[in-house]
């Protein structure tokens, strides 16, 4: 049973270790931020900070059935040019009434790297990077 178990763990740190191979294979991916005016790197630990300051922010408000009054948001409801312009212009409902004053530049650029790593048009079928 012990020997299962620990197949099964070395297994899953394998497929782990998969997933994220181009960080390890020494491929970075860039984006344009018109915000700052640089190109920046899409580490994995600034959209990871980012995912998590997604989670516990912008879907607090932001799900199926709220009763705030937000529309319902997905990462996937955007195209990473649509995610670029809402964090350059800052003209939705929640930076106008303030509930991105919470969260640093730093920390918005962070939501900004993991939405955009995550948009719909993140996948293309059509280029060899989307294989696998």
């Amino acid at each position: 049973m012990k020997e299962k178990i620990a197949v099964i763990v070395v297994m899953v740190a394998y497929l782990i270790l998969l997933s994220h191979a181009h960080v390890f294979a020494g491929e970075t991916v860039y984006r344009f931020d018109p915000a700052t005016q640089t190109s920046r790197a899409m580490e994995f630990k600034n959209t990871f900070d980012g995912h998590k300051l997604y989670k516990s922010n912008c879907k607090s408000c932001h799900y199926r059935g709220n009763d705030k009054g937000a529309q319902y948001m997905n990462e996937d409801s955007r195209t990473m040019r649509g995610w670029n312009i809402v964090f350059f212009r800052k003209n939705v409902r929640c930076a106008q009434e303030g509930a991105w004053a919470k969260l640093s530049a730093e920390e918005l650029t962070y939501v900004n790297d993991y939405l955009y790593s995550t948009a719909y048009d993140t996948w293309d079928p059509r280029t060899a990077r989307s294989c696998g």
